[in-house]
C-alpha cells in the first residue's frame, strides 16, 4: 500500500494542470523510497549480509569434484595411471622398468623397455574440513557479523538525513508560502491606505503627493508577491529535489501544513544522553571499534598451529571418463604450524593492536564532537527560541502602533509617509515573526537529528 501511494503521489505530480497537496508526510515517504543515497546504503548492507553469510560457510566442509584426462609417456606417471588403474602386472610393468636381466631364468619372457604413451580418466570427489585455526573461524565469523550489524546503524543513519534535509526543505517552502500570504496582506493594507489617500484628496483634505507615494509603495509590495512566489517555487523545487523527484514541475505541488514552532523542554542533559546512546553512526563507529580489537585476535591466530581433516575417493579408467576400471580412498588429518616466518605474523598482530588503539581514541573523539554539535545546537535552539518570544511580543507594539497611525492620518495628525514606514515596518516585523518561527523549528530538527532521534514519524521521537 506505502508504494501504490508514493506512486501515485509521483504521478499526480507530474500531471500537467493538476495541483498536487503534499504534506510532510507524504514528502518523507516519497524521500524514504527514491533516494538514490538511501538505497546505495541498503545495497551495502546486503552485501555485508551475503559476506556474513559467506563467512559462515567457512564452518561447513570443502567438497570438490574432478574431471581429468591425460596421457603422458613419462614413465612414472604412465605407470602410476596404470597402475590405479589396476591394470599393471608384472608383465605389463617391463614396458617401464628394464627386467632383461630375468630373461636368463626365463628366457624371452621380458622384452626392453618400451615407454608408451598411456591414458587416464580420473574421476575424483575430495573434501577438506577445518577443526581448528587458532581461533580465525570463530572471531572471522564474529568480525562479519558484526560488521552487518554496523552497516544496519549506518542505513539507519542516512534514514535520519533523508528525513532531516526533507523537513527542513519542507519548512523552507511553508516559509516561503507564508511570505506570500504575508506580501498578499500587505497589498491589501496598502492598498487601503491608497484608497484613503485618495478620498482625502478628493474631498481636499490630503494633497495629491500622499496619492503618488500610496500608489508607488502599492506597485513595490505588488512586484514583492512576484518575488515571493518565485522563492516558493525554487522552495519546492529543492523539496522535490529532497525527496528524490528530479523530473517534476514545482507548479504542480502544494505544500499543506502551517509554519508553528512545537517546542521542547527537555534539557541539554537528556540530549547529549540521548546522543550517546542512539545516535547511529556513534553506535556503528563502536561496533567497528570492537572489531578492530577482534581483528588482533584474528592475527593471532597466524602464529598458532591449525588442523584439518580431509580426504577424497577416485576412479581411474584407460578408456572412459567416469570408469573404474580402478578405485580408492584416502582419510587423513593434518596438523600445521608454521615455526618461523620472519616474525611476519607476530609484527601485523601488533599492528593490529595498534590499529584497535587508534579507533578507540577516535571514538572517543567522536563522542566528545557529537557531545559539541548537540550542545551548539541546544544553545542554538534557545537563542532561536528567545527571537521567536522578542518578534512576537514585537508584532503586538506593531500592531498597536500601526493602528495609532491609521487613525492619526486620517485625523491629518501624521503623514502619509509616517503611515507608509509604520506599515513597513508592521509587514517586516510579521514576516520575522515567520522567520523566527522557521528558525526555531528548524534548529529544533538540528537538535534531534544531532543527538539522533530524528526518526522516520515528522522527525518524532521513538
Amino acid at each position: 500500500m506505502r508504494k501504490v501511494g508514493i506512486l501515485l503521489l509521483v504521478m499526480a505530480v507530474v500531471s500537467v494542470g493538476f495541483s498536487k497537496e503534499l504534506t510532510l508526510e507524504e514528502a518523507i515517504k516519497t524521500a524514504l523510497e527514491n533516494s538514490y543515497q538511501l538505497k546505495a546504503e541498503k545495497k551495502k548492507l546486503k552485501s555485508k549480509e551475503l559476506q556474513y553469510k559467506a563467512a559462515k560457510g567457512i564452518r561447513w566442509p570443502t567438497i570438490t569434484f574432478t574431471e581429468a584426462f591425460t596421457r603422458t609417456n613419462i614413465p612414472a606417471w604412465a605407470m602410476m595411471s596404470e597402475i590405479n588403474q589396476h591394470r599393471l602386472t608384472m608383465l605389463s610393468s617391463a614396458k617401464y622398468v628394464d627386467m632383461t636381466s630375468f630373461n636368463m631364468l626365463y628366457p624371452g619372457m621380458f622384452p626392453p623397455p618400451s615407454y608408451p604413451e598411456w591414458n587416464n580418466w580420473q574421476t575424483k570427489i575430495e573434501f577438506q574440513i577445518p577443526i581448528w585455526a587458532g581461533g580465525k573461524i570463530g572471531t572471522g565469523i564474529k568480525m562479519q557479523k558484526k560488521e552487518y550489524e554496523a552497516t544496519k546503524f549506518d542505513v539507519e543513519r542516512t534514514k535520519q538525513k533523508v528525513v532531516y534535509d526533507v523537513m527542513k526543505a519542507y519548512y523552507g517552502a511553508l516559509l516561503a508560502k507564508e511570505a506570500i500570504k504575508l506580501a498578499n496582506q500587505a497589498y491589501k493594507s496598502v492598498k487601503k491606505h491608497y484608497e484613503t489617500a485618495k478620498t482625502m484628496y478628493d474631498n481636499g483634505l490630503a494633497i495629491y503627493a500622499d496619492v503618488l507615494r500610496a500608489k508607488v509603495y502599492l506597485a513595490k509590495v505588488k512586484s514583492k508577491i512576484t518575488e515571493a512566489e518565485n522563492q516558493y517555487m525554487i522552495a519546492k523545487r529543492g523539496l522535490l529535489l529532497a525527496m528524490g523527484i528530479d523530473d517534476a514541475d514545482p507548479a504542480q505541488i502544494d505544500v499543506v501544513g502551517q509554519l508553528q514552532f512545537t517546542g521542547t523542554d527537555k534539557e541539554l542533559k537528556y540530549w547529549q544522553e540521548v546522543a550517546m546512546r542512539e545516535r547511529p553512526d556513534l553506535v556503528a563507529l563502536r561496533t567497528r571499534v570492537e572489531n578492530a580489537k577482534r581483528y588482533a585476535d584474528f592475527q593471532k591466530g597466524d602464529m598458532l598451529p591449525s588442523v584439518g581433516a580431509f580426504g577424497y575417493y577416485q576412479m581411474d579408467d584407460k578408456n572412459n571418463p567416469f570408469g573404474t576400471d580402478g578405485t580408492g580412498f584416502m582419510l587423513g588429518i593434518a596438523l600445521n604450524w608454521k615455526i618461523f616466518d620472519g616474525f611476519q605474523a607476530y609484527n601485523k598482530y601488533r599492528a593490529a593492536k595498534e590499529t584497535y588503539k587508534q579507533y578507540s581514541n577516535m571514538k572517543k573523539g567522536f563522542e566528545e564532537f557529537i557531545k559539541f554539535s548537540v550542545f551548539k545546537a541546544y544553545k542554538e535552539l534557545l537563542t532561536a527560541k528567545d527571537r521567536l518570544k522578542t518578534a512576537e511580543e514585537n508584532l503586538k507594539y506593531a500592531e498597536e502602533v500601526l493602528k495609532i497611525t491609521e487613525k492619526r492620518y486620517k485625523n491629518q495628525m501624521a503623514s502619509m509617509i509616517d503611515l507608509l514606514d509604520t506599515q513597513t515596518m508592521y509587514d517586516q516585523i510579521k514576516f520575522e515573526k515567520a522567520k523566527a518561527t522557521y528558525d526555531a523549528q528548524v534548529s529544533l530538527l538540528e537538535l534531534k537529528y544531532q543527538a539522533g532521534k530524528l526518526k522516520e514519524n515528522n522527525g518524532g521521537d521513538r
